[in-house]
């Protein structure tokens, strides 16, 4: 018989009380997620933003959900338009995440330069060398205090070259590369 293995240390307040802020920002920090650009077209204009907070919802009908804070331009132009590209990273995306998360000193205006952009059938803008990217139109927002949980339903899926992901863990972007 093996024993059983340690338990975490609980840091967490008795129940009935809040959790600490910083303990869940800390948290947080340690769920790894995959780096994606969020982006819609509205009157003429592309508008986007970097994202962890994207994952499948259903696959009859197809379904993803991504979550947008509500005082950003993009969840306003996506409410409008209905419309938003999901773009998943690979490595080879670095410098295109950090320049849609605010990271350089390339301006909104310019976020979409130096990339190759299509508009397969919703017209939100789709990376053409994103490792896959959904092309949707909005089917419900639901709107919390701080974030807009959106549900697209996929119209149209591109696929780009294979790659490492790009991923956001503790801070910083990262990859996993496979031996196998």
């Amino acid at each position: 018989m093996t024993s059983p293995s340690p338990s975490l240390p609980i840091d967490n307040p008795p129940p009935g009380f809040p959790v600490d802020i910083e303990h869940f920002r800390q948290g947080m920090r340690r769920l790894t997620g995959a780096v994606n650009l969020v982006t819609t077209a509205h009157d003429g204009r592309l508008h986007g933003l970097t994202a962890t907070a994207v994952c499948s919802l259903s696959g009859q009908p197809p379904r993803l959900l991504a979550c947008v804070n509500v005082v950003g331009k993009t969840f306003e132009y996506i409410l409008q338009s209905r419309r938003m590209g999901i773009n998943v990273l690979a490595y080879r995306h670095l410098e295109l995440a950090r320049r849609f998360a605010n990271m350089t000193d390339i301006g909104p205006e310019k976020r979409f330069s130096d990339a190759e952009w299509v508009s397969p059938h919703s017209g939100a803008p789709v990376l053409a060398d994103a490792l896959v990217a959904f092309d949707c139109v909005v089917d419900e927002i639901f709107v919390t205090p701080s974030h807009g949980v959106i549900i697209g339903e996929i119209k149209h899926v591109c696929f780009g070259p294979e790659g490492e992901p790009l991923l956001y863990s503790n801070g910083s972007f990262t990859t996993v590369r496979s031996d196998a």
